[in-house]
């Protein structure tokens, strides 16, 4: 479990230590893009403790994230 924190921490502080050595914002975008996808992952099979759940329960619980970020990259994209 504390390997989670850890990598729930080292999802968090990455983009800001990236934003401190001067990454494009656009970099920084598609970072937090990529990073809320890990971490979702982590929260639904951890805390939500889906790992062992039927894989229909575990696709719809993770599936959000990909879908808010599909629709924010795409508006990000656009704009």
């Amino acid at each position: 479990m504390i390997a989670v924190y850890i990598a729930l921490m080292v999802c968090t502080m990455t983009p800001v230590i990236a934003m401190q050595a001067g990454a494009d914002a656009s970099v920084l975008i598609w970072l937090v893009f990529a990073l809320v996808l890990v971490k979702a992952l982590l929260l639904v099979d951890h805390f939500m403790e889906m790992k062992h759940a039927p894989a229909g329960w575990r696709l719809a619980t993770q599936g959000w994230a990909v879908v808010v970020v599909t629709v924010l990259a795409g508006i990000h994209a656009v704009g």
